[in-house]
C-alpha cells in the first residue's frame, strides 16, 4: 500500500479494535473496544517481524482514520471477501495526514495457552511438597524458533523449541509450564529464556522435549 496510492475512500475493510484485559480471575484475553473501517493491504513477499527472537509473519498495511490506539491494542480484521476474521498484531503506528493513520501488521495466529508455576515447600516429617503458585490463562502467538536432533551413546532426544509472544501484561519466569491448548503445536513447553525489554510485548523461548 503505496503512499500515493491509498484511496482514503475505500476504507470498506471491518476491524475491531482490541485490547487485553482479564475478563475473569487469573484468565485474560483479547476485547473488542471500538469497531472501525479501514483499507488492509496483504504483502506477497515481505514478512513482518514481530518479534525479535523467532522468524516473522506476514506483512500487512492498514489505513485507518485516526483515533485512540497504541502498540498494547491489536486489530481483529473480517475480511472483506472471504470473511474470515484474522488477528493483526500491531507493530507500528504513524500518522497519515491529517485524518489518518498507517498501521504496519503482522497477520498471525493466536493460541490459547495455561502457564503454570509450581514451588517447593516443607511439608510435615520434612518432607518436601510441590505447590502451584501461579495459573493462567491467555492468548499468545507462536513463532519458528529451531528444531533440533540430538544422539547421545545412550539415547536419543528431540528438542522442539518456539518463541511464545504475548502482550506486556503477560509475565512469565524461566521453569514455568505452558500448555499450547490448540493448533499444530499443542503440547506442554518448559520456559527457557525471557526476553523482556520491549515495552509493548513479551517474548519467552518455550521448548518441548522427549526421548526418540
Amino acid at each position: 500500500m503505496s503512499r500515493t496510492s491509498i484511496d482514503a475512500g475505500k476504507l470498506t475493510e471491518d476491524l475491531q479494535v482490541l485490547a487485553l484485559q482479564e475478563v475473569s480471575p487469573n484468565t485474560w484475553d483479547w476485547t473488542s473496544m471500538a469497531s472501525t473501517k479501514g483499507q488492509v493491504e496483504l504483502s506477497t513477499a515481505k514478512k513482518n517481524l514481530f518479534s525479535s527472537v523467532g522468524i516473522g509473519a506476514r506483512a500487512a498495511q492498514v489505513l485507518i482514520r485516526r483515533q485512540a490506539i497504541t502498540l498494547h491494542n491489536a486489530l481483529l480484521w473480517t475480511d472483506f471477501l472471504s470473511g474470515a476474521r484474522r488477528h493483526l498484531f500491531l507493530t507500528s503506528i504513524v500518522p497519515e495526514g491529517r485524518l489518518h493513520l498507517r498501521l504496519e501488521a503482522a497477520l498471525v495466529e493466536m493460541v490459547q495457552c495455561l502457564a503454570s508455576r509450581t514451588a517447593d515447600t516443607v511439608g510435615t516429617a520434612g518432607r518436601p511438597v510441590s505447590t502451584e503458585t501461579m495459573r493462567l490463562a491467555f492468548p499468545g502467538v507462536l513463532t519458528e524458533k529451531y528444531a533440533r536432533y540430538e544422539r547421545e551413546e545412550t539415547h536419543a532426544e528431540q528438542e522442539t523449541g518456539y518463541v511464545l509472544v504475548v502482550p506486556k501484561p503477560i509475565v512469565l519466569r524461566p521453569g514455568d509450564l505452558i500448555t499450547v491448548q490448540d493448533g499444530p503445536a499443542r503440547a506442554v513447553y518448559n520456559v527457557a529464556a525471557c526476553h523482556v525489554l520491549d515495552p509493548y510485548k513479551n517474548e519467552y523461548e518455550i521448548v518441548w522435549r522427549r526421548d526418540v
